[in-house]
């Protein structure tokens, strides 16, 4: 396929009413108290006006990763280096158009004090509500809020709805974590340590001081979190860091638990779900604040949060999904001349808040909910709704590999498992963090890849096919072991030869027991395996069981002329654990008594 550009439409071409109005902006930071006694560290950003009596409405961020950092000379001559994961030119953009932004380090990170018995705990999600009582009593606060941010951000951004204050007024949530388990610790029951572990080493340079991790030379350039402005010896920043130690390590608490609901010791016998924000989902919705939810094809397993975000919120006004990675921070079409970012988010994010935050009347509220991005077309797509409900097209999978609309040939397929198989270092989990990124997010040609794994292909397609929706399989399956681990992807393939991958599944047998679809926790499509600990079942070796799941949700055109694979192996080394009791060999089973099938959802 030849490579061209991403078409942009009229998206993201937003400038608002106050462009130019605010060239300069006031920076002030302080610790505020909040009521259980620690002080929280806050960067404020406030429009620099003419005006002594101009106020602002605030948009704030809830960070994990440190407001800012304190850089060593000549680095410090660089501003925008100081500044942590929400960049200068985010803040520059909003103050800019008359919004104030504050940044704050959640309690045991940056320069806050306390410590953090656990990521997204109750203590960190009341303290948003002493601080937006404090930003509000300020005077150059209008007494409107909005919350946003990506990634752990993005997730505080929707937890600080919880507290329903009422100057909250907008919530965009980027890159942001519905489900704790399925999409970000466990997907499929799967254990994405890889991950968990780069991760738990970033937040540990953090939170002590230690920037190695980043690059070698780390240490030379930053000499720790920027102090507030009073800390002027730095003495209340040390004492803050001490008290950092204390944090709960989650890499060594997620080897406590393979299930949703398994208790973890060290959390006082809490769970995975008692700190994820689908639990909150009532919550959320009944503070009735808009939300413009938005992500990326490619943003590790979180298209499928902002999709299940959407499904389970009423007050979810917009969701957004583009061709990106973790973020967004590149353009992942194989498709197009450049991965740079051309979509103006700000842009989008703009004409939301100034709607909903300022009450200016610029088209938003008539504008389709949901708008996602077609790779193959590399077009927006605007539509009123994505439906819990798709028609289906069903692929029989083959004993001669291939994929028909009825089963052909009859019989099986026995694999030898092969468990150094990987996705490579530019995949959509590789975005997550840049500890665990290693370079461009790219997906190369998979056709190596391919020759250690189990293929089915369509014949040549006679016409371009669109897969936009949530493809699934059912696959019946028997091994020489109690358990199993699947990866399965789909991919397009060109008259060339050229494998590009499409999107990806990944499932855990001892899960695969179908539940009750009416005791489900949320909103969800497809088959319903609970994932909880009373529901794990061996499978009996060299018995057939059937295993049913989800891909990614993916929009996505293969051309006329090129095939539809399906892909099957057993593991993904470098972003998933391999299980203790892994199978030497599974076959899959191909007949009218135990079929196993492909769905692709039809347009």
């Amino acid at each position: 396929m030849a490579k061209g550009n991403e078409k942009i439409s009229s998206l993201g071409k937003y400038q608002g009413y106050n462009t130019n109005n605010y060239k300069k902006s006031l920076y002030t930071s302080q610790y505020i108290e909040v009521k259980d006694g620690t002080n929280i560290a806050i960067d404020c950003h406030i429009p620099k006006s003419t005006s002594q009596q101009d106020s602002f409405p605030t948009l704030i961020y809830f960070m994990r990763y440190t407001r800012q950092f304190d850089l060593k000379f000549p680095f410090s001559l660089i501003k925008p280096l100081g500044f942590g994961q929400v960049k200068k030119k985010e803040i520059d953009f909003f103050t800019r158009k008359g919004y104030a932004c504050v940044c704050v380090d959640l309690r045991g990170s940056g320069a806050s004090f306390g410590y953090r018995k656990m990521e997204f705990g109750n203590d960190e999600v009341e303290d948003m509500a002493d601080i937006l009582d404090w930003i509000v009593s300020q005077n150059w606060s209008n007494g409107k809020t909005a919350t946003t941010g990506m990634s752990y951000t993005g997730t505080t951004a929707e937890f600080a709805l919880t507290s329903h204050h009422p100057s909250l007024k907008a919530a965009i949530p980027r890159s942001s974590i519905f489900d704790l388990y399925e999409d970000m610790n466990f997907p499929g029951g799967l254990r994405e340590a890889p991950f968990i572990d780069a991760w738990q080493k970033t937040i540990e340079a953090l939170d002590t001081g230690d920037y190695k991790v980043f690059h070698k030379l780390g240490n030379s350039i930053i000499s720790g979190a920027k102090p507030v402005q009073q800390d002027k010896n730095k003495n209340l920043l040390s004492a803050a860091v001490k008290e950092h130690s204390q944090n709960f390590d989650v890499f060594e608490g997620i080897y406590e638990l393979e299930a949703r609901n398994e208790k973890v010791s060290s959390l006082g016998d809490m769970c995975n779900d008692d700190f994820s924000i689908h639990t909150r989902m009532k919550e959320v919705e009944a503070s009735n604040v808009p939300i413009y939810r938005i992500s990326g094809w490619y943003d590790a397993a979180l298209s499928q949060s902002a999709i299940k975000g959407y499904w389970n919120t009423k007050n979810t006004k917009k969701v957004l999904i583009g061709p990106w990675d973790h973020g967004p921070n590149e353009n992942i079409s194989p498709n197009i001349n450049s991965n740079k970012l051309k979509f103006d988010v700000y842009s989008e994010m703009l004409r939301f808040l100034d709607y909903h935050v300022q009450g200016i009347e610029n088209g938003v509220n008539n504008d389709p909910v949901f708008t996602y991005y077609n790779i193959g077309k590399e077009e927006y797509i605007e539509t009123n709704e994505w439906s819990l409900e798709q028609e289906e097209t069903t692929f029989n999978l083959n004993a001669d590999h291939s994929l028909s609309s009825s089963l052909q040939t009859s019989g099986k397929i026995k694999y030898d498992c092969i468990y150094d198989l990987t996705t490579g270092k530019g995949t959509r989990w590789r975005s997550l963090t840049p500890v665990f990124r290693d370079g461009k997010i790219i997906y190369t040609n998979r056709a190596e890849q391919n020759k250690k794994m189990v293929l089915f292909n369509t014949d040549k397609l006679t016409s371009a096919l669109e897969i936009t929706g949530h493809p699934s399989i059912k696959l019946n399956l028997s091994c020489d072991s109690t358990d199993t681990q699947l990866f399965v992807y789909l991919e397009d393939v060109s008259p060339s030869g050229k494998v590009t991958y499409i999107t990806e599944g990944w499932f855990r047998a001892m899960h695969r027991k179908k539940s009750d679809p009416l005791k489900r926790a949320y909103k969800d499509i497809g088959v319903y395996h609970s994932f909880h600990i009373q529901d794990m079942e061996p499978v009996k070796e060299g018995e057939i069981f059937e295993a049913e799941f989800n891909f990614l949700p993916i929009s996505y055109t293969i051309p006329e002329g090129h095939k539809l694979q399906l892909s099957f192996g057993t593991s993904d080394v470098e972003h998933f654990d391999t299980i203790d009791n892994a199978p030497s060999n599974i076959t899959i089973h191909m007949n009218e008594k135990n079929e196993s099938k492909l769905y692709i959802p039809k347009q």
